[in-house]
């Protein structure tokens, strides 16, 4: 099965395409304010970007790796990307987003990742899903308990390519039955 196309109010939530490259380079890759709190580093080489929807071309029918371009419904315009994928070494379903720093505080976010776990619970038949993010990132938090997630405990969190370690805040969604 590969990754659907998603459609919210504002959003339209697309597989990646081999030329979103430039895009995914001017809206974030190279944004280190955007990079802060995710696990990869920000680069000012496209050819990361080219690596990344590379990575992410051959991953379109791996039906435990679902990434979306989010665009904007009305322009196309893309701001950023939501994830929901199977980590095989936990054992657990787990969720990711970023946007392009322009884009922040609009409700994109939860907007998109909404319409994701809806389809992971109803496509996927998902029946829980962690999330994680740094205590230093209080939006994305914000983010993770509006869409359901109940935090449980806090962990080790690496960010910026695994230079910084901090602290993560571990939360889980379950769905009622």
């Amino acid at each position: 099965m590969s990754t659907p196309i998603l459609h919210t109010e504002r959003l339209t939530l697309r597989p990646i395409r081999e030329n979103d490259i430039d895009a995914i380079f001017d809206c974030w890759m190279q944004d280190e304010d955007v990079s802060r709190y995710m696990y990869w580093k920000a680069s000012d080489n496209i050819d990361d970007a080219r690596e990344f929807v590379n990575f992410e071309l051959e991953n379109l029918d791996n039906e435990k790796w679902n990434r979306w371009i989010i665009e904007l419904a009305a322009t196309g315009e893309i701001i950023g990307t939501c994830l929901i994928f199977f980590n095989d070494e936990e054992k657990n379903w787990d969720i990711s987003y970023n946007l392009g720093k322009k884009y922040w505080g609009k409700g994109y976010v939860t907007e998109a990742m909404t319409e994701v776990i809806r389809y992971a619970v109803d496509v996927l038949h998902i029946e829980e899903c962690i999330a994680v993010h740094a205590v230093e990132n209080p939006a994305s938090g914000n983010v993770i308990k509006k869409l359901g997630f109940v935090f449980e405990k806090e962990v080790p969190y690496e960010c910026n390519g695994g230079e910084i370690v901090t602290t993560g805040r571990f939360y889980r969604y379950k769905v009622s039955n």
